[in-house]
């Protein structure tokens, strides 16, 4: 698999690990890009775009990218637990009170935080119009 871009001095083994994931882990196509202090020091992509494999991932090659915020977020929450602002044994409602609603008053902020909230999900995509609706229920 050819890997294309560049990577600074000091970060070929982004390269490496990168690569590795086509020759080991089955990636099809994919991107990377880190910026350290506002400088870019990793710019690489490789792979198929489509699920054909036949049209070749360029530079610029837009995707959708799910979850990318998750790790950032709950870091967040364990700082401000850290420094006191935060507990995690408190209910959500105390620090978002519309949470409340529908019987989540007693859930506890550690319990979104490792996914036991037991929160429903969707068990099929929404059409644009249901998913704009700010009134629509369960």
């Amino acid at each position: 698999m050819s890997v294309n871009g560049t990577v600074a001095e000091g970060f070929e083994p982004v390269r490496e690990t990168f690569a590795r994931n086509f020759a080991a882990l089955g990636e099809r196509g994919a991107a990377v890009a880190v910026y350290r202090d506002g400088r870019k020091v990793v710019d690489l992509w490789a792979g198929t775009k489509d699920v054909d494999g036949t049209q070749a991932w360029q530079h610029g090659t837009a995707q959708v990218v799910r979850s990318a915020t998750k790790g950032v977020a709950a870091a967040v929450l364990l700082l401000l637990h850290q420094r006191g602002d935060l507990d995690l044994d408190a209910p959500v409602g105390d620090y978002w009170p519309e949470f409340k609603a529908h019987g989540k008053e007693r859930l506890l902020v550690r319990h979104v935080l490792n996914h036991r909230a037991g929160l429903p999900v969707l068990d099929r995509p929404l059409t644009p119009e249901e998913a704009l609706d700010p009134h629509r229920g369960p």
